[in-house]
């Protein structure tokens, strides 16, 4: 039997915190969703201004790199010509190949993943490294 390990909703909280701070000093209506180990949702916020479609965005990114524990921005063997194309036609549509889809991890372990849409691909890595670097310093205390 295996024990995995998750993020809870107030810790899901606290990286969409910093998350968010980063956005606004961007200037980014950014659409922000934090997933568990499973990258299914746990807390998605929307800031003022965020794209409807960038609600579905986020979540897939979220999916995608809880589920493949890796940052979606990864797959470039997933585009036209090479051998992972048509990936993104998996899980009901729900795999992602854009930007801005990151997993935690702690002690080596997935626990959740955090995803940004709304901005360029610069802006969203730089909120997902936000909310992740805000949660992995509550880990150091």
């Amino acid at each position: 039997m295996h024990t995995y390990k998750t993020l809870t909703l107030s810790e899901a909280h606290l990286i969409l915190d910093a998350a968010q701070q980063k956005a606004e000093a961007l200037g980014v209506p950014e659409v922000l969703c934090v997933a568990d180990n499973a990258g299914y949702p746990i807390a998605l916020r929307r800031l003022d201004g965020g794209k409807v479609t960038s609600v579905q965005i986020a979540m897939n990114k979220a999916f995608t790199a809880a589920g493949h524990r890796k940052p979606t921005h990864n797959y470039k063997n997933a585009l036209p010509g090479e051998e992972a194309f048509g990936i993104f036609t998996q899980h009901e549509g729900r795999f992602t190949v854009f930007v801005g889809g990151f997993p935690i991890f702690v002690d080596g372990q997935c626990v959740g993943s955090i995803a940004a849409s709304g901005g360029n691909g610069e802006q969203d890595i730089a909120c997902c490294e936000a909310g992740i670097d805000a949660f992995l310093a509550t880990l150091k205390k």
